[in-house]
């Protein structure tokens, strides 16, 4: 088997993984075990991963672990275009857009002062508390604030369903957190340009924020 066909094999598997265990704790083990289905999910994959990297040799054509390995060395942006739009459909379905169009003002008012004061206090640490020998700009360290900012509420959001939540409350925080993350990512364009040596522009940098954050919803 070629390495795409290995490749399309470990991520089949994945899916099927992903889905059996969803499956299986939501009927047998979400009253036994207080912990998240995201968790027990990132757990297994770290075993296989472990497991794939481990084992010397011996994979057929057709294993699933050639697959995983093959996985492991491909291009990073390829994964998150391919499960980028799986995130990002799964949190609009879960949206009412009744319940998202009376809260958008609180949304943005959430949003906004949440990334600026995470983004400052991870910059002022990365600063004044990384070692010397790292000698970090100010814009350096800004770009890594803004990596640190992004939110993703899936698990947050199950919990808050499984503690019997309101619905408001867990469309806010999906709400605020795609906000967030596009005006994160703007937030990291701009610094990134900086960094490289590009100019930005002020007006190109707000129609940005409300392009990603729209798109995302």
């Amino acid at each position: 088997m070629s390495s795409t066909g290995s490749i399309i094999l470990g991520l089949s598997f994945a899916a099927l993984h992903s889905c059996l265990c969803k499956i299986f704790f939501a009927k047998f083990l979400r009253q036994k075990m207080n912990i998240s289905f995201y968790i027990v999910v990132l757990f297994l994959d770290f075993l296989i991963g472990i497991i794939a990297t481990q084992i010397k040799g011996g994979f057929s054509e057709d294993d699933f672990l050639r697959g995983e390995l093959h996985l492991s060395k491909i291009n990073p942006h390829l994964i998150y275009y391919i499960f980028l739009p799986l995130i990002i459909f799964d949190s609009s379905s879960n949206a009412s857009f009744h319940i998202v169009q009376q809260q958008i003002v609180t949304t943005i008012l959430v949003a906004g002062p949440d990334v600026f004061i995470s983004k400052g206090i991870t910059t002022l640490f990365v600063v004044y508390l990384f070692p010397h020998d790292f000698e970090w700009s100010w814009v350096t360290s800004l770009l890594l604030g803004s990596i640190l900012s992004t939110t993703y509420p899936e698990s947050i959001v199950t919990l808050l369903q499984d503690c019997g939540a309101s619905h408001s409350l867990s469309s806010l925080i999906e709400s605020e957190a795609l906000l967030n993350d596009g005006l994160v990512f703007v937030l990291f364009s701009i610094f990134n340009r900086i960094i490289v040596g590009r100019s930005f522009a002020i007006g190109q940098a707000i129609s940005d924020i409300i392009r990603f954050s729209l798109s995302k919803r």
